[in-house]
This record gives structure tokens, sequence and C-alpha cells, in this order.
């Protein structure tokens, strides 16, 4: 019982915050991406000062059309912990033209602790607008017809996070007061030819309370939220 309960007391930042936007700008038909991505919400650790907390995960994404990305993540640092943790879920373009873009992201959270059997699932939705910049940055018009579109080029991107606890209970059986848990991110991306990599900063939760908890996270609004740190790297399989 004790074990459940830590798990499910983590799940509320940890899931909400375990990893950086995913596919902002959705992949051109038929790509296929293997991803990576390091980070999370900085604590303050005796001895050491406020870092990330190190989640780990790994993904794959595919282009099902020039506006429709599919992928899926495993989370290496739960499995450590026998618990097993992924998201699923599609990027779709909602608007763009050669210099910008809004898209929206639609997850499902997935946890399994192995040792109990008990598991939770849990919806996300993000809206994220992008900006490209650089002499790359757009795409080259080589008649009336046709343009080629770089793979060299570097977008600057923000956007908010959505976060759903559909459950009436938590684990400890008292009422459930936080359905929806929004986090705002910034980030950067420099997108290359075969390797592509991510930076983003996240304001966890900013409409929640962190004091009277156990781990001491650094916000930029005192009491509620949490920063979040997280890096991610991309290899593009074609």
């Amino acid at each position: 019982m004790y074990r459940i309960n830590i798990f499910f007391i983590a799940v509320l930042v940890a899931l909400a915050s375990c990893a950086p936007a995913r596919f902002v700008e959705p992949l051109k038909k038929g790509q296929q991406v293997i991803t990576g991505n390091f980070g999370g919400p900085v604590a303050k650790t005796p001895g050491i000062g406020a870092i990330p907390i190190p989640f780990t995960a790994v993904g794959y994404g595919y282009g099902v059309s020039n506006k429709t990305t599919v992928f899926g993540n495993l989370h290496t640092t739960s499995l450590a912990f026998g618990i097993g943790q992924t998201d699923i879920g599609v990027s779709q373009s909602i608007w763009k033209n050669d210099k910008m873009g809004i898209s929206a992201q639609g997850t499902m959270n997935i946890l399994v602790d192995f040792y109990t059997g008990a598991n939770r699932f849990w919806p996300q939705v993000d809206a994220n607008y992008y900006f490209k910049y650089g002499k790359h940055s757009k795409p080259v018009q080589l008649d009336a017809m046709c343009k080629i579109e770089s793979k060299h080029y570097n977008f600057f991107y923000a956007g908010l996070s959505n976060w759903f606890d559909p459950y009436k209970t938590e684990s400890q059986g008292r009422p459930n007061a936080q359905f929806w848990i929004p986090s705002i991110q910034l980030g950067h991306q420099w997108i290359r030819p075969k390797w592509s990599y991510q930076a983003e900063l996240k304001m966890l939760a900013p409409n929640q309370s962190n004091q009277n908890i156990v781990v001491n996270y650094p916000s930029m609004l005192n009491n509620r939220g949490a920063l979040g740190l997280y890096f991610g790297i991309t290899y593009h399989l074609k």
C-alpha cells in the first residue's frame, strides 16, 4: 500500500512534466524518426543545487501525411522502478505558411505498476505556435509547380499543454481536485538532415500550489507551479 500511494502521489508532477512537446512541426508524409528526450521538473537537491529530474524516454514517429504525424514513446526511467509508462498520440497541423505554423497534439498517457497491476490513463491536449528563421527556413521555388523544403533550419515555439485527470478520487481515496493541469512551454528546435535537437523550458502546473510537499520545486510564480527543463534528440530514418 505504501508503494502504490507514493507512485500515484508522484504521478501528478511526473506525468505532466516528464517530456517536452512532441512533433511541434509534424513530419512530412512517409518520414520516420527515432526520438529520445531527457529532463523534467527542476528540483532543489541537497548538496547539489537545482537540477532537472532526469526522466528519459525513447520513441518513434511516422508522417502519415504532410499534416499528420503519429508517435509513441516508452519512458525508460520509469521502467527502472517497475512502472510501465508510455504515451501514444498524434500531431496535426492546423495552419501553416512558409515561415510559421500552428499545430495541435492529442496524447494518451498510460501507466502500469508491474508489482501491483494498478494502472491509470490520462489524456493530454497541446497547442503550439512555431516560427522558422534563418537563411534556409523558406522553401526553394524551382518552378510554378514545384518547391523544395530545406532540411537545415531552426524554429522557436510556444504553446500550452493541458493534462486531464478524469478520476473522481486519488489513490488514497480523497476527492480529486485537480482535473485540469496546464503547462506553458517555450522551446527551440534545430532541424538537420540526419540529427535534430530540441531544448524546452516549461512553467508546470501554474494553477497548483507547490507548498507542503516533499520535493522543493523552484518556480517563477513563487509558491505555485514548478519549472521544467528538457532536451531532445531526433534521428531521421528517412
